[in-house]
């Protein structure tokens, strides 16, 4: 499996063909102990049979160091044979280093104990995200973390580059999301004072540390949630190669009202002000999550909706979450597939075709309703444009190519052309 790096605002593979990821975030079960997604790494061949080429593979803190200094091999050798496992099914691995409301101490996951500031009540159920806002001992731990009382940071920073350490050789892992939703005190994320500093310190150093122990791999930025919601980030710049722009998109009026209501949705605000954060920054855009609660009215429609508006953005992604489990955390309900695997009312929906590599520049993508499907780029070298087409989502699918030769072969488009054409492909179901 190829490495991939940034350029041009594009991810791109060694042949310097744009790439876009398609796949899921693995798993919420890993927030609770034993700290692993599942059992059995055949639970990634669902992925694979629907064309995915990635995975979000969530780590915590907690696991990696329950003691202070003393890290767990035994999970990390766990977690290095997952990510080969995925790999070996073609899916690329992205390394999450997983938290909500800083520890399960306070409801959440990530941190172990030895790490919590002070002590508090534990949020349960849908309604934990509003302990960020009114829990003292969440905002105390969090302000501790980042001014690096005690080492803290330091500490985390020490697991990081111990799973670095573990990961090098694993081929499939292409990069790392080394905090997911960085939150801060009120005070100071309200001031904007939390992303433009201490965050943004957090991920300058973050970036020093890939270069020195992951050399190769992506570095994912993340932005604070309220990115998921529309809100702008304040986040200073940032110098280094292979970063992308990992903001999570979440429909703020869909998880109040219980019900997709489309003239309400924040999801396209907020997907436009992320993808022109991303081009001004020259970043790649990579939606770290999105995704809905089981028992939202619509919400077959409101992913649908959601898919083919980060096709228009050529926007890679990884859903939230794919739990083939009765482990579910918080009463959380938000997996594509029910624990058998099976399906939820909008998994058919993330089920779609999509260019993984392309051999030129993109110009247009539509894909409302999948029943007629049109991408078009310029050609920029004779490289092989790879057009992946799910078996569920058409066995036979009608292909009219315009400007390139093709073939279809195992599920796969291979489409060439000369530099400088500009390409048309539509396929109809």
């Amino acid at each position: 499996m190829g490495s991939l790096h940034c350029e041009g605002g594009w991810l791109r593979d060694e042949a310097g063909r744009v790439v876009l990821l398609r796949g899921a975030n693995v798993s919420g079960r890993s927030k609770t102990p034993p700290f692993l997604p599942f059992d059995d790494p055949r639970w990634f061949d669902a992925l694979a049979d629907w064309g995915m080429n990635a995975i979000r593979l969530l780590v915590t803190w907690e696991a990696i160091e329950p003691e202070r200094g003393h890290y767990d091999d035994d999970y990390l050798a766990k977690i290095s044979n997952l990510a080969t496992a995925a790999g070996a099914r073609g899916l690329q691995v992205i390394i999450d280093f997983h938290q909500d409301l800083f520890a399960r101490e306070f409801g959440g996951d990530g941190a172990p104990r030895w790490a919590i500031a002070r002590p508090g009540r534990a949020a349960t159920g849908r309604e934990w995200f509003w302990y960020y806002g009114v829990s003292r001992a969440v905002h105390a731990s969090f302000a501790a973390f980042w001014r690096d009382d005690d080492g803290l940071r330091t500490a985390f920073l020490g697991a990081v580059a111990q799973v670095m350490k573990t990961l090098s050789q694993v081929d499939a892992v292409v990069g790392y999301d080394l905090f997911n939703e960085p939150m801060g005190p009120p005070a100071e994320l309200v001031r904007g004072r939390f992303e433009r500093e201490w965050l943004s310190d957090f991920h300058e150093r973050c970036i020093a540390l890939r270069n020195h122990h992951a050399p190769g791999r992506l570095l994912l930025i993340e932005p604070t949630p309220l990115a998921a919601f529309g809100l702008p980030t304040t986040l200073g710049a940032l110098d280094g190669d292979d970063l992308a722009y990992a903001p999570h998109l979440y429909d703020a009026t869909a998880l109040l009202a219980s019900r997709f209501l489309p003239r309400l949705s924040t999801f396209p605000s907020a997907l436009a002000r992320v993808a022109t954060t991303a081009s001004s920054r020259q970043w790649p855009l990579i939606v770290g999550e999105f995704g809905v609660l089981n028992g939202v009215v619509g919400a077959d429609a409101m992913i649908e909706d959601q898919c083919s508006r980060l096709d228009r953005a050529f926007a890679s992604w990884m859903v939230w979450h794919y739990n083939p489990s009765t482990v579910d955390w918080n009463a959380e309900d938000a997996s594509i597939v029910a624990p058998d695997g099976g399906d939820r009312p909008w998994t058919a929906a993330l089920i779609r075709p999509y260019p993984r590599a392309l051999a030129g520049r993109p110009l247009r993508w539509e894909s409302r309703a999948l029943r007629r499907w049109v991408l078009e780029y310029e050609a920029t070298s004779d490289g092989v444009t790879e057009l992946v087409i799910p078996a569920r989502w058409s066995r036979a699918p009608k292909i009219a190519v315009e400007g390139a030769d093709h073939r279809f072969e195992a599920n796969v488009v291979s489409l060439t052309a000369a530099p400088g054409v500009r390409v048309r492909i539509e396929l109809q179901r």
